[in-house]
């Protein structure tokens, strides 16, 4: 429940798949995957404020959204406190969901998920659409957040802020790595740098001219 998780890598290497997998989205074609059968897992994904409704506004659908179930539902006061966390501005609590821009229709849906309380919280990508300080609010809304947390993300600032252990995937497998995302920087980069230098080693006995070609 304490877990804070970054999984990190290329692109095209499997980590939405392996979010996949964990949801049960996906089924393992080798292998085998357990999880208890109590676990309770929450998953926002960059579609996930698709399926928001349109013809409400951000506090009416999160009071509608929850209003069946007892030990979820919330007032409107309580609605607007938390797409205030996920950094919402207050004037657009209460204009049609059809009239946000893309980054405050992902807000709206990461403050749902946060109403449901899951024990684990996935989050693919979830910065995509969001300015600076929306992701200093989903940070923080993280760093509040008593359950579990697995994050997909490019963004340092929120590897960071959240103080996630970093599991690389690459080469059809994941491990963890040892130190912060700034050591991981360096290590692509040094890598980066020794892929370059041997491109480079194979062009020496081109014409100098090529070089500055476009």
């Amino acid at each position: 429940m304490g877990s804070r998780i970054s999984i990190v890598g290329p692109n095209g290497v499997g980590k939405s798949t392996f979010l996949k997998l964990l949801i049960g989205e996906e089924q393992p074609t080798d292998g085998e995957m357990k999880k208890s059968h109590r676990v309770r897992i929450g998953y926002y994904s960059q579609h996930s404020a698709e399926q928001l409704d349109l013809n409400k506004s951000p506090a009416e659908y999160l009071v509608s959204k929850f209003s069946a179930d007892d030990d979820l539902k919330i007032t409107t006061q309580q609605a607007r406190k938390h797409l205030g966390s996920v950094g919402l501005e207050s004037h657009a609590h209460t204009i049609p969901n059809r009239d946000l821009s893309g980054g405050q229709k992902s807000r709206v849906a990461l403050a749902e998920l946060i109403i449901m309380a899951p024990d684990i919280i996935i989050l693919d990508e979830p910065t995509n659409n969001l300015d600076l300080e929306s992701i200093d609010a989903l940070g923080e809304a993280i760093n509040e957040y008593e359950g579990g947390v697995v994050i997909v993300s490019h963004d340092s600032r929120l590897i960071c802020e959240t103080e996630c252990q970093l599991w690389v995937v690459e080469e059809q497998t994941i491990n963890e790595i040892d130190g912060d995302f700034d050591d991981y920087r360096e290590e692509i980069l040094k890598e980066l740098g020794e892929e370059i230098n041997a491109l480079g080693a194979t062009g020496d006995n081109r014409d100098d001219s090529d070089s500055y070609s476009d």
